[in-house]
This record gives C-alpha cells, structure tokens and sequence, in this order.
C-alpha cells in the first residue's frame, strides 16, 4: 500500500460520528445501569450458603444385584450379594421426617437405594414414588432427629444473569461447592438421553455441572433451591440444565400421595403457532396453541373444540406455546371443569370442558413409504395420489381418507413447509380431504401470493403446516 494511501485512510472522519443521531447505526456512551467509575466489583462470597445448606445435600448411591440362581444359591449358603453395578447421583432434604428430591434417573433400575449424609452416615432409602417424565422422584429415610432441611425458593422469579451455587457429588466427590450464573431460562429444546416424552423447562447454567451432581440442588443468592440438577452438554464447557423448583411443587406431592404422578388429559394434540401459521390462521401473534386434532368422544370434542382452534389460555393461565398447554392439561384436576379462551376463524370466546384421567397413550405405527400409485402434479412442489385401499391398508388403518404426498421437489413451497414424502393431507384450508378433487379445489382457492395453510397426519400425528402460495 502507498504510504500516502496509508495517510488518508487514518485521517479519514468517520461518517458514523458526523451523522445526525437519528441516523447513527449504533449508540455510544455508558449505560444507565454502569458501575460509577473506580468503583470495585465485589463477587459475592458463598461460605455462608455452603455451610448452611451443605448439610442438607445428600449422595445418593443406587445398587444393582446378579439375582440369577447361582446367586440366589450363594446368599442361602451365607454368601453376600454381589453387585452388578451401582449409580451415583445426589439429592438434597426438604422436610426434616427425611423426605429427600433427586432424579428419576439417578434411582433407575436399582435393586437398593442408599444415601449418604454429611455426618458419614449411610441409610437405606425407601422409594416413596417417582416420574420419569419430569425425571423427578422422592426418597424417604429414618434417620432419627431433626435433619437438616433446603428451603424451596419461586423459580418463576429467577433472573437471567443471577449468581446461583450448585452443590452435589461430581464423580463421587462428596459435596462439591460449584457457583455460577443462570445463562438462560425455559430451554425446553433440550433432550437428556433424546427423549421425546417429557416435560421440559430448564433453567441453564455455568456452574460446573458434571455426573454425579444429577438429583442436587440449585441454589440462588439468598439460599433458595431454585432448580434441580439434572443434565449438562458433554461436549461443552459451562452448560449445564436444572428443573425449575416450581415443577416439582407440582409432582412432589402426587408422588407422596399416588407413588407416580397421574395426567390429566382432553383428547387434544397441539402445536405452537410459528410466524406463518400466524399468517395462513389470521392471528395477530405466535401465542397461544393451535389443535391438530380432537380425539372423537374425549372431553375436547364435547366441549367442542375443533382442529385448527387457538387455545389462548387455560384456566386463567396464559399459553405461550404447545408445551404450555400440554403441562397444564397433564396436570390439572381429572373431574374438574376448566374455562379455555379459544380462538377460531379470527374471534375470541370461552368454553368449558373438563379433563379426564389420562388412557395410557396409543403408541404410533410409523410406516414406510407408500407403494407407486397415479400420481397428480402440483404448482407447490409435490405430487400427491388417492388414498387406495392398498395403501390405507399400508398405513395401517382401512378407513383412512385424504391424499398422500409421493414426492417432493428440492427448494419447492412444499420443502420450505417441511412436507415429507409419505404425508397424508387431510385438510386444505377449511376445506376436508377426501380425495383429489377436494385437495385441487382447496389449493385453488388460495390466490398467488397469499398463505396456505394444510392439516397433514405423519406417523400417526396430525399437524399443520403453511407456506406461500407461489
């Protein structure tokens, strides 16, 4: 570069800082909310919360036993038990009789549960109840005396940016003392062990997360248990989840009480409304859950609810999207009828209905693609075919009606949607599938350019999908 290039370029007046402040990219200055200058930064310190609630934080150890007859023959000899294996997790006392939180998961499979107080004393644990969909059980030791006890705090109160302390026993070490910031609320993204059917809601943190602390607490500032440990990202560093506390004041008592946590259920199957089902359903925002479908006789149909309905709120509590709604319905009274805010076809009104105790679930049949049939072509990208008896018997269900998607085109309408080959579209905008004639009419009803929205079952789930219509 010439030096007098060089020159020029460091002398040149930024735009930025000539340019009238309504105009300016960016702002400069301190925030409101800076520290005054010089001032120092104090860290908090957390001897206080260690010694107060350490006691009460428990190393639980689940054992596992060969129960195979030459086993069996040993122990009738006077033999001992041998172990087959033995998992290592934590919990933490919330009521001096010697009831104890931890997770499902760290209990799973064992033969005999144990656990370790701070004062070195190891007592059999009894399992009072447990759910593995919040991954939450309860334990119940006699330890004789007042024991130490680790208050419950709001999590529906905590902030993002707040120091928390996470004290468990990492790889056996007894009573770790980690501490950290909350990084994030409401990760329901997150799978532990890729589960798809639990309830999620995590709170994530940076305090060192590592196995062993599954089941401990998660404590803030003022020496509340806000969360429970239960998962963290193998492959990062500082990323670890907790179940708000909040959660388990839901399920801990209906695992005092019943041993499992019973649902409730309405025969629904919601979605959360994205930015084009926004569009394609006339809504003014991406709140609330949109109904796939209504299972014929369930206390959804009486009510009346029908697929393509917005459930606003339920029993006076907002829903923001589909897992909102899905944990509020699982855990709401069977037999007690709950007012909804619906919204349909652009208007708001409440109705009634009343959640039953929960069937156990139908386990859906996913079935391979479809055999070649006539096939009809589409301006959306995808060619689709009457349902045959032969592929309704495919399916897995004789009766079955609508179209089947055959094929896809790369970067089409139908792909940006997310439609797979193999879906069957039951519904075109209000109007019912029956056959090709129906799916061609209820396309040409959308004008170019306008939001198409189709009800399609994959797997045995409905679900709504919508695009422009190109």
């Amino acid at each position: 570069m010439k030096p007098w290039l060089v020159c020029l370029l460091l002398v040149a007046p930024a735009a930025h800082a000539d340019a009238p402040a309504h105009d300016r990219l960016w702002s400069e200055g301190p925030s409101r909310h800076a520290l005054p200058a010089g001032a120092p930064v104090h860290l908090p310190s957390f001897v206080r919360l260690a010694k107060s609630l350490g006691p009460a934080v428990v190393n639980v150890v689940a054992m596992q036993y060969d129960d195979d007859a030459r086993a069996m023959l040993e122990r009738q000899m006077g033999g001992e038990r041998h172990p087959r294996g033995k998992g290592q997790g934590t919990g933490f006392i919330i009521n001096k009789r010697g009831y104890i939180l931890t997770n499902a998961h760290v209990i799973e499979s064992s033969d005999d549960v144990r656990v370790r107080l701070v004062d070195e004393r190891e007592l059999t644990a009894k399992v009072v109840g447990k759910d593995e969909r919040t991954d939450l059980a309860l334990l119940k030791i006699e330890a004789g005396g007042d024991l130490p006890v680790a208050p419950l705090g709001n999590s529906d109160e905590v902030q993002i940016g707040e120091w928390v302390v996470a004290i468990g026993n990492p790889f056996g070490l007894d009573h770790t003392v980690t501490a950290g910031i909350v990084s994030a609320k409401g990760r329901r993204d997150v799978r532990p062990g890729g589960s798809q059917s639990g309830f999620y809601d995590f709170i994530q943190t940076d305090a060192s997360i590592n196995p062993g602390n599954s089941g401990g607490p998660l404590i803030n500032s003022r020496g509340e248990v806000i969360g429970i440990n239960t998962a963290m990202n193998a492959q990062a560093q500082g990323i670890g989840f907790a179940i708000p506390i909040n959660m388990a004041k839901v399920i801990v008592p209906l695992l005092l009480q019943y041993g499992h946590a019973p649902r409730s259920w309405l025969g629904i199957y919601p979605q959360s409304v994205t930015g084009q089902l926004e569009r394609a359903f006339g809504l003014h925002d991406t709140r609330g859950a949109l109904i796939t479908d209504v299972v014929a006789g369930s206390p959804a149909a009486e009510a009346g609810l029908q697929p393509g309905d917005v459930v606003d709120d339920f029993d006076g509590k907002p829903i923001r999207r589909a897992d909102d709604l899905t944990w509020l319905v699982a855990t709401s009274h069977a037999g007690r009828p709950v007012g909804l805010t619906v919204i349909r076809k652009g208007s708001s009104f409440h109705l009634q209905v009343t959640p039953l105790a929960a069937p156990e679930e139908p386990t859906a049949q996913a079935s391979e693609a479809p055999p070649a049939a006539p096939q009809k072509p589409s301006p959306l990208g995808m060619t689709v075919s009457e349902i045959s008896q032969s592929i309704a018997r495919e399916l897995g269900n004789p009766a079955l009606h609508g179209v089947v998607v055959m094929s896809v085109e790369p970067d089409s309408p139908a792909v940006e949607a997310g439609i797979e080959r193999g879906d069957l579209i039951l519904r075109v905008g209000e109007r019912m599938v029956s056959g090709l004639d129906d799916y061609a009419k209820g396309v040409r009803s959308v004008s170019h350019g306008a939001m198409l929205r189709m009800l399609i079952k994959r797997d045995g789930k409905n679900l709504w999908v919508a695009f422009l219509k190109r």
